[in-house]
């Protein structure tokens, strides 16, 4: 049960944040995953960890039907709104672990976009195999901000983490709030390859990378940092008249080089179907 809870602190209060300012996924991605895993419109999919539905509504405008999953309720809410114009969409707030399907039905795809990594590993491999009709596909796909930063941005970076690190050095008072699990979903090398085929359910078809850059203004970037589960935490300890200062700071360091952060964001792809 304490799991259960700090799972639902993650993105608590910042879900709108979240739903504005997180990028969405390449078409050129989303287009891929319908070729290779071969969809047909009559097709039934389900996502797990559908968040505020940035994937969910991109293959909705698609056509397809999806059972979306989402055990955040801030994030649901957000989904709801979006979905209210997609009626072959439904949306169940619970966590996949503890999620009870209504019926016997399988399902041709079950897809999983920046969220896989919170799912017990335990479960979550032979849950969606079980799922799945035979020769189904399960796909997953994350993005993160790569390692090779633009030197401006580098720059920059440097000078926020210094800002940063000194409110918190300074002012951070543990005021009781419920930690925010805090994974970013990055993985070492070939790592999320191995925990695939370490669970001998399903065979990895293929992987593929892309590459996307975004600018953000001093306040779009901000929106970001607040975005992040582990910068939230940050800001749970802090009182509001030090973040307006520690924000400002940013905001000038910023405004001072070129009045925007580039960021190069990595997508990988997963194609794999059910053994």
């Amino acid at each position: 049960m304490l799991n259960l809870i700090r799972v639902l602190q993650v993105y608590k209060g910042i879900a709108g944040i979240y739903d504005e300012i997180r990028p969405s996924y390449p078409e050129k991605l989303i287009e891929d995953v319908i070729c290779k895993a071969d969809l047909k419109l009559n097709d039934k999919l389900l996502e797990i960890g559908a968040g505020t539905g940035k994937a969910t509504i991109q293959f909705a405008e698609k056509g397809f039907t999806i059972n979306a999953i989402e055990i955040g309720e801030d994030m649901a809410e957000i989904l709801n709104d979006k979905c209210a114009n997609y009626p072959k969409i439904t949306v169940d707030v619970a966590s996949f672990e503890e999620w009870d399907c209504h019926n016997t039905q399988k399902y041709d795809m079950i897809y999983s976009a920046q969220a896989f990594h919170w799912i017990d590993k335990n479960i979550k491999y032979k849950k969606c195999h079980e799922l799945l009709k035979d020769n189904g596909y399960l796909i997953l796909f994350w993005y993160n901000s790569s390692k090779d930063k633009l030197p401006m941005t580098k720059e920059i970076q440097e000078k926020i983490d210094g800002i940063i690190n000194k409110y918190v050095s300074d002012y951070f008072v543990d005021n009781g709030k419920p930690q925010r699990r805090e994974h970013d979903g990055v993985y070492k090398e070939d790592e999320r390859k191995t925990e695939i085929k370490s669970s001998g359910l399903f065979e990895l078809i293929e992987k593929i990378e892309y590459t996307h850059e975004t600018r953000n203004n001093a306040n779009q970037y901000l929106k970001v940092m607040k975005s992040v589960p582990a910068f939230a935490s940050i800001l749970d300890g802090l009182d509001d008249k030090i973040i307006d200062n520690m924000n400002k700071e940013i905001e000038e360091v910023i405004n001072d080089h070129g009045g925007y952060v580039g960021t190069l964001f990595n997508f990988s792809l997963y194609i794999t179907k059910k053994i």
